[in-house]
């Protein structure tokens, strides 16, 4: 399917979220809206594939710049990030850090207005990595507007933070989310998917969780060092299948 691209700003409080906005050529209008929530290393050329896949798939993709609030590129460096103690780690993990949940929650209004995202017409959030319980805080915190949320190896999911997911996950009215964790993820703590399960079964979501077995952190994206082909080919399945539950315009 052809796919229209393009850039965009979201005016947002304090300043604007540069973004991109990835749609079906074809009634791009007419396509289910999804929030692609970008993982630690920021918006790059893996996640425009990843985003341009989803359009390519039918739906309109939104893939924001978490950052925006320090830089609008993060120029990311794959080599120098996946080297212990380079100074490009500290870099991508500083900005990771300065970003939770109350600036998600101060970004989320925004990013779903651009995306056209309404009661009537709700869309769905995906995060990665950093962005796994953004996308179940988006589901949690706007459930006129979002119904459906995918979360793949979500990081502190579990933390001594007030706001650890873990204690919110269980009031979740509704919609429909799916989690997965790998079977081998140093970000992970051993026992967090337990807790996490337990959690959302105490919420009012349709759910399911999933660890992947044989693989590592970051086995989505085709840029990470734990890119695993097939576990990736598993993952957009899961994702597609949730997606098609989503309401579609009109």
């Amino acid at each position: 399917m052809a796919i229209t691209a393009r850039a965009l700003d979201i005016p947002a409080p304090g300043g604007a979220i540069n973004a991109h906005l990835y749609a079906p050529e074809d009634r791009p209008d007419a396509a289910p809206a999804v929030l692609v929530l970008m993982d630690a290393p920021g918006v790059r050329p893996a996640l425009h594939g990843m985003a341009a896949r989803l359009a390519a798939a039918g739906y309109r993709a939104l893939l924001p710049n978490l950052y925006w609030r320090a830089l609008r590129e993060v120029g990311f460096d794959r080599a120098a990030f996946s080297r212990e103690g380079d100074a490009e780690r500290e870099r991508i993990f500083s900005l990771a850090r300065a970003y939770g949940h109350a600036e998600f929650r101060a970004d989320l209004p925004a990013m779903l207005d651009a995306l056209g995202v309404s009661p009537a017409r709700p869309g769905a959030a995906v995060g990665y990595c950093m962005s796994g319980r953004f996308a179940l805080q988006a589901l949690a915190e706007q459930p006129a507007r979002i119904v459906a949320a995918a979360s793949f190896y979500g990081t502190r999911m579990v933390t001594e933070a007030a706001d650890s997911p873990h204690l919110w996950l269980p009031r979740i009215t509704g919609g429909e989310a799916y989690l997965c964790f790998a079977e081998h993820d140093p970000y992970v703590p051993a026992g967090v998917p337990e807790a996490v399960a337990q959690a959302m079964a105490a919420s009012g979501a349709t759910h399911r969780i999933e660890r992947y077995a044989g693989t590592h952190h970051g086995f989505a994206q085709p840029d990470s060092g734990g890119f695993d082909p097939v576990a990736a080919e598993r993952h957009w399945a899961a994702l597609l299948d949730l997606l098609s539950r989503v309401p579609r315009p009109g």
